[in-house]
Order: structure tokens, then C-alpha cells, then sequence
């Protein structure tokens, strides 16, 4: 048999990468702790590369779950896709620093994905 040719290979092309967050950006990340019936979420907000000046974090709750209390945000709505907005005294984020919040809530917590938006 013969072997097959020996065909230069081409680099791929330079693209650029996604640039970091614009002013403003935020991430957020979220940690449960679960037990039947119920669960507390744990939420860090970390600031992107200009910091904020106040932040909205969004999450859908799987069916059957709701909010029943919230601290260091304030939430609007209970069910569904709920939204958590800064309270005065954590809003202002310089570049990657960080703000905490909280909520409680009756059936099961497992699966939401925070997004975070900032001004």
C-alpha cells in the first residue's frame, strides 16, 4: 500500500478572543444547600474589569419552588423567574470585588443559573 501524501498543514487562522466585560459587568454564582421541602441559596456577584454600580441578578426556580425570604437584595417575584437587585450598601463593586445575598425557599433549588447584569 501506499502511503498518503504529505500534505503541509495550514495554522488556523488568529482569532481574537472575547474581549472582558464592559463597564459594568458583572458574573454570578450560586451554592445551595438542600434538604427535603426546602433550601437556602447562597449567591456571589463579582464585579468585571470597570466595577458597578449596581447589579440585577436573574434566576429561574424550577416548578414547584419559591421564595419565602431574601437578604442583602431585594427580589421581585417568588416563583418562576425572579429577580434579585442590590440593597444600598452593596451595590458599588470596584474591579473584581464582591457582594453576597441570600434566599430561602420551599421545594428543591436544584438547576437555577444565575446572570448577572450591572450598571
Amino acid at each position: 500500500t501506499t502511503p498518503p501524501p504529505n500534505n503541509p498543514t495550514t495554522p488556523p487562522p488568529n482569532n481574537p478572543t472575547t474581549p472582558p466585560p464592559g463597564q459594568g459587568g458583572c458574573t454570578a454564582s450560586v451554592t445551595l444547600n438542600s434538604w427535603t421541602g426546602g433550601f437556602v441559596a447562597n449567591v456571589k456577584v463579582t464585579a468585571g474589569s470597570s466595577g458597578t454600580r449596581g447589579w440585577t441578578v436573574t434566576m429561574t426556580l424550577p416548578g414547584g419552588a419559591s421564595v419565602t425570604n431574601t437578604w442583602s437584595a431585594t427580589a421581585s417575584g417568588n416563583s418562576g423567574m425572579v429577580r434579585f437587585t442590590n440593597v444600598d450598601y452593596n451595590g458599588q463593586l470596584g474591579a473584581g470585588q464582591s457582594a453576597d445575598f441570600g434566599f430561602q425557599g420551599n421545594g428543591s433549588g436544584s438547576g437555577m443559573t444565575p446572570t448577572c447584569s450591572a450598571s
